[in-house]
């Protein structure tokens, strides 16, 4: 693998045309640029670079080289990849998603996956929004089906993203409320009430900011996640927002209720993170297909009057 870190630092020395600031880039001295571009120089009996005041330049015979070791480093990388998909064809399939999205939206696409793939082995890791976002950000995990949150900037500028569906927003409340009887609320049918709120700052802001903007101010009460929260609303707690997924099979069986509420209308959108320039195994690739044709519409139905 020498020869490789050789060719490594040529390629970005001559790429970037600075001792200096390939010393940077690689986390190394000049002193071993340097020694390494001998070393090559050596190997091959030929000057590949001149100095040029502060600046270097390939010379005829350098150009010739940096185009074989650009063709050497890419047809590794392709053996590399190649080697790793034929490793994981009967590996396990790691997923990671937000607990939202875990719980309430992937189980019945891995169903519709192992349909069509029973062999393949799977396992499914939901965290909460932060967790993922820390773990993208330390290069620990490649992927997540998550929230797409405009106001984190990593995710929207540093990584590749898809919108899979968006998520409707529901206003719950139990049986036998006030407003059971009604077809459509407005907002200030909400006054006097006491709204059940997810602990997570950037879900709590997608709720609070329409409701702001339409000049409907509500004491919240935080709970942990949206779980509690119904159970919470069923008692009497209060009422809530909730995503159209957590609260679908609850609206359909009767436990809950929801109304529509004139003007608003809440929505947030989930998708798939993914890291750049890191392409996804075969079977990684069949899982993101299978999510994509799964159905997934959200909760999208004219409730705004």
């Amino acid at each position: 693998m020498k020869i490789f870190e050789k060719m490594d630092t040529f390629l970005t020395l001559a790429e970037c045309g600075s001792f200096t600031e390939t010393a940077k880039q690689m986390y190394c001295s000049q002193p071993t640029i340097s020694s390494h571009i001998q070393q090559l120089e050596e190997i091959l009996d030929a000057k590949l670079l001149v100095r040029s005041g502060r600046s270097v330049k390939l010379t005829p015979q350098g150009t010739i080289f940096y185009e074989y070791a650009q063709r050497i480093t890419q047809l590794f990388d392709e053996a590399s990849g190649k080697i790793k998909q034929s490793q994981q064809v009967n590996s396990i399939l790691s997923i990671y998603a937000s607990n939202y999205m875990g719980v309430y939206v992937l189980p019945d696409l891995l169903r519709k996956f192992h349909q069509t793939y029973p062999k393949q082995q799977f396992e499914l890791h939901t965290f909460c929004y932060d967790d993922l976002h820390r773990m993208l950000l330390q290069d620990k995990i490649d992927f997540a089906f998550m929230p797409l949150y405009d106001d984190d900037k990593y995710i929207q500028t540093e990584l590749n993203h898809h919108v899979l569906f968006e998520d409707q927003f529901m206003l719950v409340f139990p049986l036998g409320h006030r407003w059971s009887e009604r077809k459509t609320l407005y907002s200030r049918d909400l006054e006097q009430s006491t709204l059940l709120l997810p602990q997570s700052r950037l879900l709590q802001s997608c709720i609070l900011s329409p409701l702001r903007t339409m000049g409907i101010r509500l004491s919240t009460v935080s709970m942990s996640n949206f779980e509690v929260i119904k159970e919470a609303v069923k008692n009497g707690l209060g009422i809530a927002f909730l995503p159209y997924y957590a609260v679908r099979d609850q609206l359909e069986k009767g436990e809950l209720l929801s109304k529509p509420i004139c003007g608003l209308r809440i929505e947030r959108k989930n998708g798939l993170v993914y890291r750049k320039n890191t392409p996804p195994t075969d079977v990684e690739r069949a899982f993101y297909a299978c999510v994509q044709t799964g159905g997934m519409t959200g909760y999208s139905t004219s409730t705004v009057i």
